[in-house]
């Protein structure tokens, strides 16, 4: 191939930065030059892909990037190369096309792999501005404006996926977010994107046209932001990636609980926002209290309705894409995930294998990936005076309920009006105990003496536990969750021949 001349390769450079500024009528002029004088180079392909697919020519591109792939003296270049075309023929929504290349340059990388060879990692491009706008609270700032001027015209947007995850889990934005989530109602989508574009939000020149799922990009600071159109559906709320007119495995649809937004004031102003956001949450993620980075939205939601071939060709183009620039922690998990959506996919088992063997010459930890399985959150109330066996027999059961145990430890206040005189052990002392249990996953001191839905749903609680040592104290517990539905309530069996007086009587005896 021939070597291109120090002059050449600053056009080359030029001509990206071009095409980053989207100044595409002066990069063509100069990849046009080059791709005359340098027919064969891989690095002016690229551009010249990149650029066909930001104007309006991606037909264009498989042809040509299958001359290149031909062209190719190893099986990296060939795996690149195949993916270009797996990636055009996705835009074009040529998704059977799109798989065959995909899984054809997935098939390369794993001969690459054999051969003992590893892509060098690159580092993505303005990653570090990126989350500086995060670090510094200008992408918060940015995403509450936003909705507070939505909100202005009507339109009632909200924080949504790995947005409203960050602020409802940690109470900010997440440290490794890189986009902006918001969703709104169907019924006000292109009211929505029309005051998006005037707020100066821009579309981006690529991409497929969904009819629920627009992304944009801030004129000043960069950020991305993605709207999602949510439907309600009968019972449920849909949402996801739709393209009408195509057939189900072409659709991408996750499904919700039917959920409430309410107003909430901001120092930027009025904004809406889910009334019970862990119903949204538990859907997306299971388990949202568990951190994951790697999670995609795309392929990990747990509320997927179906792996259909439109998310598999986007799971095998983020994982060949990872493994094409040397993050193999990355590509791990995308194969992971497919494994875990279609057991039988044997391409995507054996990238996995050899992305772990590759991992483990390097000395490298193979990611740990969360089970991200569904959250049952128990809740329940205790004095735990004097904490005993049967304490720990209750406890243990509850926990067996469900993934979570949160317990109240009563105030000895309450105690006091309850059963007319104090517990021996005060509060901190009862909860230090409690505390100490491996069953227990959380402890609190303060909680309404009556159980509400609003009260379990704001906390997370999915069910409500308690014992009985007697029918009298059987009455006043079902008094206590009265207001909840029977589905959220578990009486446990009481631990016969112990109790905290029982103790007492025993000390009072041996003394």
């Amino acid at each position: 191939m021939k070597t291109m001349k120090k002059t050449d390769l600053d056009a080359l450079q030029q001509a990206k930065q071009y095409i980053v500024k989207e100044k595409f009528v002066e990069a063509e002029d100069l990849i046009v030059q080059l791709r005359k004088q340098y027919p064969q180079s891989s690095d002016v392909a690229k551009l010249w892909c990149s650029l066909a697919m930001r104007t309006g020519r991606i037909a264009d591109v498989p042809e040509y990037a299958e001359k290149i792939y031909r062209s190719a003296d190893n099986e990296f270049q060939k795996a690149l190369w195949a993916h270009y075309k797996g990636t055009a023929y996705f835009m074009l929504l040529n998704l059977p096309n799109a798989r065959l290349q995909f899984e054809l340059a997935l098939n390369h990388l794993m001969a690459w792999a054999k051969a003992g060879k590893i892509p060098l990692k690159k580092q993505k491009e303005n990653q570090s501005t990126q989350s500086d706008v995060f670090a510094t609270g200008k992408a918060e700032q940015l995403l509450w404006e936003t909705c507070v001027a939505l909100a202005g015209k009507g339109i009632p947007a909200f924080p949504f996926a790995g947005t409203l995850l960050g602020l409802v889990r940690n109470g900010q934005l997440l440290d490794f977010d890189k986009d902006l989530d918001i969703a709104v109602w169907m019924e006000s989508w292109d009211a929505c994107c029309t005051e998006l574009e005037k707020m100066g939000w821009v579309r981006p020149s690529m991409g497929i046209q969904y009819s629920n799922y627009r992304d944009y990009v801030h004129s000043e600071l960069g950020i991305t932001l993605d709207i999602c159109g949510l439907q309600a559906d009968g019972k449920r709320i849909t949402g996801g990636f739709c393209l009408p007119d195509r057939p189900p495995e072409y659709q991408r649809v996750s499904v919700f609980p039917k959920f409430e937004l309410e107003q909430r004031t901001m120092k930027q102003g009025d904004v809406y926002f889910p009334k019970q956001p862990e119903l949204i949450l538990n859907a997306f993620y299971g388990d949202w209290r568990t951190p994951n980075p790697n999670w995609d939205t795309v392929i990990s939601a747990v509320n997927l309705e179906k792996f259909t071939l439109l998310v598999r060709c986007y799971a095998y183009h983020r994982l060949a894409q990872y493994w094409l620039r040397g993050n193999l922690e990355k590509a791990w998990c995308y194969a992971y995930q497919i494994v875990l959506r279609d057991p039988d996919d044997v391409v995507s088992l054996r990238c996995r294998q050899w992305l772990e063997r590759a991992l483990v010459r390097l000395n490298r930890d193979i990611p740990c990936w969360p089970q991200n399985k569904k959250q049952i959150r128990v809740f329940t109330r205790m004095v735990a005076d004097l904490f005993h066996v049967g304490h720990i027999n209750f406890l243990r059961t509850a926990k067996s309920l469900g993934t979570h145990l949160t317990v109240c430890v009563v105030p000895d206040e309450r105690v006091l009006d309850n059963k007319g005189k104090l517990p021996v052990m005060t509060q901190m002392e009862r909860v230090a105990a409690v505390s100490a249990c491996k069953y227990v996953d959380h402890v609190i001191t303060e909680s309404p003496v009556n159980a509400t839905l609003e009260f379990m749903r704001q906390n997370g609680f999915d069910l409500y536990a308690f014992a009985c040592a007697d029918e009298k104290e059987r009455a006043d517990k079902y008094r206590q969750c009265a207001l909840l539905p029977r589905e959220m309530i578990r009486e446990l069996d009481y631990t016969p021949g112990i109790s905290s007086t029982d103790i007492v009587q025993r000390i009072l005896k041996a003394c």
